[in-house]
This record gives structure tokens, C-alpha cells and sequence, in this order.
């Protein structure tokens, strides 16, 4: 009994030693990143100064019927306060500070959004907006996707709840 342990716990190391020798490359170990992220992107080769920032989508001529007037009029707010880092206007599209606070980070970058994406109404009656475009980091030229929730309040008002 002892022998079959002793010759399983072998065949296990073995696997494991073979597994974590195929992850390797000539160039090195490929490790996986830890950092979140908020969708998928990638870094472009373009020049961080090659970017144009601004608004190219059109949201406001969008047949998508998820999107109303005022879910487009505030989708447009919240883009081309982003495009612009205008803070008092992207604050105006949140219910509140808190929410609007939480989402101040999104300034820092600068952005392209060239299209819209998949509209969706979830599980919450929440309606999602995807928008696609590019953003200018630390780090160069990044595709980017970011996806807004507009949440009905009890007086019927549409606000953006969040942004990922």
C-alpha cells in the first residue's frame, strides 16, 4: 500500500513538474498579470500623441429602442465630459456625488470613443451601453470598452449608476 502512495504522489509530481515546464517559452516564464482590469484592451503601438480625443460616435441618431431621449442625452453628457475632462458635466449625469465621485478616476485618461456597442436591459431593468473606442494611458494607446448603467429612480428619472 505504501508503494502505490509513494509511486502516486511521484506520477503527480511528475505532471506537475511537466505542466509548469510547458508554460515556459525560449524567452522566459509567461506569467499572468494580477492587476483588474475593467475590459479587455490592448496596448497599441501607436504614439500616446497620435490620439485624437473626442466623441465620434453618434448616440444621438442610434435606432438601438433600449436607448430613449434621455438615456442618449445623457450617454452624449457623460462621453463628451470624458472626451473633454469636464468634471461639473460628468457630475451632472450621476444621481449623486457619491456615485459621481467613485467614477472620477475615468478623467485621468484620455479618450476616443468611435462606436457604439451591444445595448442590453439586465436582470436589475438596468439598461447597459457599450462603447468602444481608445484611451491614452501611463502606458500608450489602449483599446478600450466601457459599458454604462442607466438606472430608473422612483420618480421615473434615468441616471447613470456606474461605469466599468
Amino acid at each position: 500500500m505504501k508503494k502505490m502512495i509513494v509511486y502516486g504522489f511521484a506520477l503527480l509530481s511528475a505532471a506537475v513538474l511537466m505542466t509548469s515546464c510547458a508554460k515556459n517559452s525560449d524567452t522566459g516564464i509567461q506569467g499572468e498579470s494580477s492587476a483588474p482590469s475593467a475590459s479587455p484592451s490592448s496596448v497599441q503601438d501607436e504614439s500616446p500623441s497620435s490620439l485624437k480625443a473626442g466623441v465620434f460616435v453618434n448616440v444621438e441618431n442610434s435606432s438601438e429602442p433600449l436607448l430613449n431621449e434621455e438615456i442618449k442625452r445623457l450617454l452624449q453628457t457623460a462621453l463628451t465630459s470624458m472626451a473633454n475632462k469636464d468634471t461639473e458635466a460628468f457630475r451632472s449625469v450621476f444621481a449623486d456625488d457619491r456615485s459621481s465621485d467613485a467614477q472620477l478616476h475615468l478623467l485621468n485618461s484620455d479618450y476616443a470613443f468611435n462606436q457604439l456597442g451591444t445595448v442590453q436591459q439586465d436582470h436589475a431593468n438596468r439598461i447597459v451601453v457599450e462603447i468602444i473606442g481608445k484611451a491614452k494611458q501611463d502606458i500608450g494607446i489602449t483599446d478600450t470598452y466601457l459599458y454604462f448603467y442607466f438606472v430608473k429612480n422612483a420618480q421615473g428619472q434615468w441616471f447613470l449608476g456606474a461605469i466599468d
